[in-house]
């Protein structure tokens, strides 16, 4: 199931690719451009979305082999949860990622071991993501609270996870309860920064693990193992990805760009405007494309050796921050405190500490609180592919009015999903 999630076809490239590309923050170019005009895909990129489809189905077939083998392979009981456990974190999130890009699918639990399987009616959303939460709540049973090998879930995987199920549903109290578990379990804790480089600490290729990461799928710099995504962000004669094609590039002229406060340390951490190339000379982004993003960076690697970020300490503190607030009309002022802890660390400041820049209740309302949160959501996970779900969450009439005030774009309706 890894390793087909691994792929390029899915997470490596043209998953993170797609859904990036569709953001207020992000812009497409090359054979990427159609994803940022929003009136639909050409064929390349149809073929792009056809093969995201395919391999999501192949991930859920793996799991499905794995949760048929297991319950007939001798082996404890309690391995036998914990197998169990991962196979159903992992269809969960591949049914989840299916259902939020292509709406209605066929859902599959068994493997596929004839043809006349093939096939299938889609099932009503509503169906999906009863199977999505099912598998999440016996993954939070089944699985462990921590493993000896990075990059596997864990019971707080599973609780984060349905945390963002919950939200994503609006089901603000099942949400703020089940991210509330996430954080006073005291399993997790932010990284402490006190310049930008030190993000790197989080998303450098040698940070294999850390003690805010609660599932990411791991990548290596060894042939084959490379993670390609990163390569979107740099132009081929770039040190920090091998390969780039730069299909992605930023504008400061865009909201969420250009409101960004430069004291924030994620700032200059994820964007730049000029770099040193393979040569040793200085080279600058074209003036059409004058920025672009560098949160994934690997010094002259041979594969990127970053990881792919699934979930986070921050996840489990702003879900909490949007859910809480949403459950109870407007925000409480642990929902602010939750707030408050992600957005200090992006300052340099101790994230268990008040400081300058914190927000504070005064004046706030449940939208505008929430309008807060997903700002800091925007800056926090920026090209860790959850932004445009965000959009989406929000609403067919407000994502079209963010696109188009950011972009200028329309947003045709009919292409909301693949």
């Amino acid at each position: 199931v890894y390793a087909i999630m691994r792929n390029n076809n899915y997470y490596g490239t043209t998953y993170c690719a797609q859904l990036e590309g569709l953001t207020d923050y992000a812009i497409s170019r090359g054979t990427q451009t159609p994803v940022s005009e929003y009136q639909g895909l050409d064929g390349t990129n149809i073929a792009r979305t056809n093969l995201i489809w395919t391999t999501i189905y192949q991930a859920i077939n793996g799991a499905n082999i794995v949760l048929k083998a297991a319950a007939t392979i001798p082996m404890s009981e309690a391995d036998r949860a914990a197998v169990g456990g991962e196979a159903r974190f992992l269809r969960a999130l591949n049914y989840y990622n299916l259902v939020r890009n292509y709406g209605a699918v066929p859902i599959r639990t068994e493997p596929t071991e004839t043809l006349d399987q093939l096939g299938g009616k889609r099932q009503p959303v509503a169906e999906v993501y009863k199977l999505i939460v099912s598998d999440l709540q016996e993954a939070e049973k089944g699985l462990p609270a921590t493993t000896k090998e990075a990059g596997r879930p864990t019971s707080w995987a599973a609780k984060t996870l349905l945390a963002e199920v919950y939200l994503t549903t609006e089901r603000w109290a099942e949400a703020r309860d089940k991210a509330d578990e996430v954080v006073k379990s005291g399993a997790y804790s932010l990284v402490e920064v006190k310049a930008p480089d030190d993000f790197d600490r989080i998303f450098g290729p040698a940070a294999s693990t850390n003690s805010e990461e609660i599932f990411a799928l791991k990548y290596a710099q060894l042939a084959g193992q490379g993670w390609g995504y990163p390569g979107y962000f740099y132009a081929a004669d770039n040190p920090f990805a091998p390969g780039g094609v730069r299909a992605h590039f930023t504008r400061p002229e865009l909201p969420l760009i250009k409101a960004w406060d430069a004291k924030d340390l994620r700032k200059e951490f994820i964007l730049y405007t000029t770099y040193l190339n393979r040569s040793g000379r200085v080279s600058s982004l074209p003036a059409a494309e004058p920025m672009s993003f560098r949160k994934y960076r690997d010094f002259n690697a041979v594969n990127n050796g970053n990881d792919c970020p699934i979930l986070r300490y921050p996840d489990a503190l702003l879900i909490y921050a949007e859910a809480a607030s949403q459950a109870a009309g407007g925000p409480t002022a642990l929902a602010l405190e939750r707030l408050n802890v992600v957005h200090r660390r992006a300052y340099g400041y101790a994230p268990g500490a008040a400081s300058p820049v914190d927000f504070r209740l005064d004046g706030q309302t449940a939208a505008s609180f929430r309008d807060l949160v997903l700002t800091e959501r925007a800056y926090e996970f920026m090209t860790e592919v959850k932004r445009w779900h965000d959009l989406k969450r929000l609403g067919t009439d407000r994502l079209k009015a963010i696109i188009k005030t950011a972009k200028g774009k329309e947003v045709a309706t009919a292409h909301l999903f693949w």
